[in-house]
């Protein structure tokens, strides 16, 4: 192998490995987060849920008394209509979709993994076992394709494209001869994981966790906090409850 494809084979398996570290880390935060808003969710439903129900009976009653002071303003003579604000929607964030080029990349190794893999190419054969298994590689290509994971994909038309596929030999991660391409799938997935950790981290429950030397005090204080709440909600809605 020529040395600067052993560089980059290495460069390759050293972003493996920092995913992988990326992803163990990714993974712990989520089950610790999981796990603590459980435990919130189990002691604090009911005040929540009441919260909420307060809470929109409260703004159902700001909108009544908006529309009465409006209908009011209405038959007033000197009543001029407000001109309709227009508002434009703003594109929704790409967030990690594949750029032109890799959307190309893709489409160009699904075409040529699929053909080499097709349930039709066999069925003049009449080989029964080796078409169901046809079926099955094509499926999972199918998936990979639809979801538009260019790495996996990757990896899976290399396995493909060395014959295992259809000789029952397990699907593994095999290096694939476009470096290049792969070492920037690989980049962008860590830019994807990084950006996830990043809006974990940033959260005010794994604020909690990380600062509080006991974080279910914070249930507490978040009990405390709802039944605040309610008691507000319950005073303004008075009216509307009809106490």
């Amino acid at each position: 192998m020529h040395k600067q494809n052993e560089a980059t084979d290495l460069e390759i398996i050293s972003m493996q490995k920092e995913i992988a570290v990326l992803e163990a880390e990714l993974l712990g935060i989520k089950n610790a987060l999981g796990a603590f808003e459980s435990k919130i969710h189990a002691r604090l439903d009911k005040e929540i849920a009441q919260v909420r129900k307060l809470y929109t009976l409260y703004k159902s009653q700001k909108n009544d008394k908006k529309a009465k002071r409006l209908e009011q303003k209405k038959r007033g003579k000197n009543y001029v209509a407000p001109k309709q604000e227009v508002r434009y929607q703003s594109a929704p964030e790409k967030g990690s979709a594949l750029n032109l080029e890799e959307q190309k990349a893709l489409k160009r190794l699904y075409k040529e993994a699929v053909v080499q893999v097709h349930p039709d190419k066999f069925v003049h054969s009449g080989e029964h076992d080796r078409i169901q298994m046809a079926n099955a590689i094509t499926a999972q290509l199918n998936g990979i394709y639809q979801r538009g994971d260019l790495e996996e994909l990757i990896n899976f038309y290399q396995y493909v494209m060395s014959g295992n596929a259809l000789q029952e030999k397990s699907y593994g991660t095999e290096a694939m001869p476009d470096v290049k391409l792969r070492m920037e799938s690989l980049i962008k997935k860590k830019e994807a994981l990084l950006k996830q950790l990043e809006q974990l981290k940033s959260s005010y429950t794994y604020n909690v966790l990380i600062t509080y030397d006991n974080p279910l005090s914070f249930i507490d204080e978040l009990h405390l906090q709802l039944q605040e709440k309610i008691k507000q909600l319950e005073k303004r809605t008075r009216k509307a409850r009809g106490i």
